[in-house]
């Protein structure tokens, strides 16, 4: 026997009817419970699972270091992802950001050893002297 419930464009649903019902899994009022809690797992069931572990530890953008790791942990989980033109339009973004981390990486590093050349010069008789 075939479940007695019209579907939404108005033609009888030609799905099997439930044992002891005239309705069908999805047209049957007494298993909208059982609906929801299968649409909830069916939407857990789609998540991609991480790439790299999640230590639980807080994760913390102070530094340009800080930066790269971030997004090189977000571009492994990303690249783990089935492929897709928003997989592939993620992993763009990503090189870009990590690609200005590393000039901002640079420029510190520059900066750090041109202060460090003018300390030098502003002091040249207290070089050695700890």
């Amino acid at each position: 026997m075939n479940c007695t419930a019209t579907t939404k464009r108005g033609t009888p649903c030609a799905a099997p009817a439930l044992a002891g019902s005239d309705f069908c899994f999805t047209h049957d009022p007494a298993r909208a419970q059982d609906r929801a809690a299968a649409r909830k797992r069916g939407g857990y069931n789609r998540r991609t699972p991480k790439a790299t572990p999640d230590d639980g530890a807080r994760i913390h953008l102070r530094t340009v270091a800080h930066v790269q790791a971030t997004l090189e942990r977000a571009l492994a989980d990303t690249w783990a992802q089935e492929n897709s033109a928003n997989r592939t339009g993620g992993i763009v973004r990503i090189a870009l950001a990590a690609l200005r981390a590393l000039e901002v990486g640079e420029l510190e590093q520059r900066v750090e050893a041109l202060e460090a050349r003018i300390t030098e010069q502003q002091a040249p008789g207290l070089r050695g002297v700890a």
